[in-house]
């Protein structure tokens, strides 16, 4: 029975994800750009030419693509709060989910001078489904959006820019201590009513909207 799962996992992942085109020039690229630690410091693996992801112990699976849109390790608390709210993996979101979150944090430290408020955000965004890219469920399989009237509210942005084969271009890097939960690369988001759930208008969240306006 054992070799059967083993097996049956071994299809599903060979069809959810696409062969690694991540390389160790690549990834000098981004050390190189500032975006990626070196590797002895970031312990970060190239993949070029695997199949899909088979981490080893204390590895995590990561994007190019993300530290282009200033992801980092750690992960960031705001991140590792939606990953549990929303009950999904970081494989499961969108370069551009982690872009708008970046922006979103760096609005709330910079501009308003908090930490990044949690309820404030979901009254701004929800999740959502964003079909086969790449025909993957798991790579990139949802995506975060803004919600119907705050686009005259909130920063104008192009938050869906085109990128191409990004889930492509997958590697290792070393894990993050306690975080192997976010990281679950065989893992299919199933939506939620947490996806789409919206705190009230009332206290801090319009308190704090008044300061972000932007209409």
């Amino acid at each position: 029975m054992a070799k059967s799962d083993s097996k049956k996992r071994a299809e599903m992942m060979a069809k959810e994800w696409k062969k690694s085109q991540s390389t160790t020039r690549s990834l000098n690229d981004l050390v190189e750009m500032g975006l990626l630690h070196d590797q002895e410091l970031g312990g970060w693996r190239a993949s070029e030419g695997e199949s899909y992801p088979d981490p080893r112990a204390g590895e995590i699976v990561v994007f190019e693509d993300f530290f282009k849109r200033a992801f980092g390790v750690p992960v960031h608390p705001l991140l590792q709060g939606l990953l549990l709210y929303y009950e999904i993996r970081i494989c499961n979101l969108h370069p551009n989910s982690i872009l708008l979150m970046a922006t979103f944090i760096h609005l709330c430290e910079a501009f308003v001078g908090i930490e990044p408020h949690f309820d404030l955000f979901r009254y701004l965004f929800y999740l959502r489904k964003k079909g086969a890219v790449g025909g993957s469920k798991i790579a990139g399989g949802v995506y975060l959006n803004l919600r119907d009237g705050m686009k005259n509210r909130y920063l104008s942005c192009p938050w869906n820019t085109s990128l191409t084969e990004w889930y492509k271009r997958w590697f290792y890097i070393r894990e993050e201590p306690g975080s192997a939960k976010f990281y679950d690369v065989s893992y299919i988001p199933e939506k939620r009513t947490s996806w789409t759930d919206r705190p009230e208008y009332t206290g801090q969240v319009s308190e704090l909207m008044t300061l972000i306006d932007w209409s």
